[in-house]
């Protein structure tokens, strides 16, 4: 098979994909907008406080439970890039698609990461939607609440929302991409082991760090980075950590697609564990 990218090849691949994972997307579609409604009535339908004496805490409570499902829902359809190369029926099936590493690659990229993202969107918005209709039934005069932090809505100053946006960009892919390539490393459990696999990263990685600091000393660490940031706004600072991570995004992407690359019908005892 040629290794090249083709565009009609690809979209062949694609609407292959969510051919095959129809049921899964009908049955995770209903699943979520369930879930979503549920949080939603408990904080903004008011089955439990009809007068709103508890204010707008309950409503904060809910929507934000909306919005960590949601964030939490995204990483784990991220992790599951080889949904559909579980068992050696399944990677036969895959390796055997007429279409090149690549097309299969991406394909299943923008189906886990952006195409299960829509449907994660659809459902809130259509549990949003039940929601305001029973309190539209029930008369209730402010429908409306929460829809402000359900949806994002910030009201920044003009110069915040260029290097703001960039950044909440720049680790929503980073996030993302950690996430693809734990799902193409570990073949079992995929988003259990990445999870764990970060969370200890990341306690080794600040553990080091303070006793790095500790042993060097906290004002020559202060000494050593004062001229970087001397002179560097808000912005700035940033703007290079938006990019710093756009740059690790795009090398865990290449990461993965190499390691999807050596996808086999048996798979390497000590690899994909």
């Amino acid at each position: 098979m040629n290794k090249s990218f083709d565009i009609s090849r690809f979209c062949q691949v694609l609407k292959w994909t969510i051919a095959s994972e129809k049921k899964s997307i009908v049955t995770a579609f209903i699943a979520l907008t369930v879930a979503f409604l549920a949080i939603q009535l408990f904080s903004c339908f008011t089955i439990f406080d009809i007068n709103r004496s508890l204010g707008e805490a309950v409503t904060m409570a809910g929507m934000g439970t909306c919005a960590a499902l949601l964030g939490f829902m995204a990483a784990y359809y991220a992790s599951g890039i080889l949904g559909n190369a579980r068992t050696r029926e399944q990677r036969t099936t895959a390796l055997m698609l007429p279409a090149s590493n690549l097309e299969k690659f991406v394909a299943r990229l923008v189906y886990c990461c952006i195409g299960m993202l829509v449907v994660l969107y659809v459902a809130i918005l259509a549990a949003t939607g039940l929601r305001l209709l029973l309190e539209l039934i029930a008369g209730h005069d402010d429908i409306t609440a929460g829809l402000g932090i359900l949806f994002g809505y910030v009201r920044p100053s003009r110069s915040e929302i260029d290097y703001s946006l960039l950044f909440q960009v720049a680790a929503a892919l980073w996030s993302a991409s950690l996430f693809v390539l734990g799902g193409v490393f570990f073949r079992k459990h995929p988003f259990v082991w990445t999870n764990v696999t970060l969370f200890a990263g990341g306690l080794l990685f600040f553990t080091l760090l303070f006793y790095v600091t500790t042993l060097i000393g906290e004002e020559k660490v202060a000494l050593f980075l004062r001229p970087i940031f001397k002179d560097m706004t808000t912005e700035a600072f940033f703007n290079w950590v938006s990019l710093f991570l756009l740059a690790f995004t795009v090398f865990n992407v290449w990461l993965s697609y190499r390691l999807f690359c050596r996808l086999q019908v048996v798979q390497h005892k000590w690899f994909n564990l």
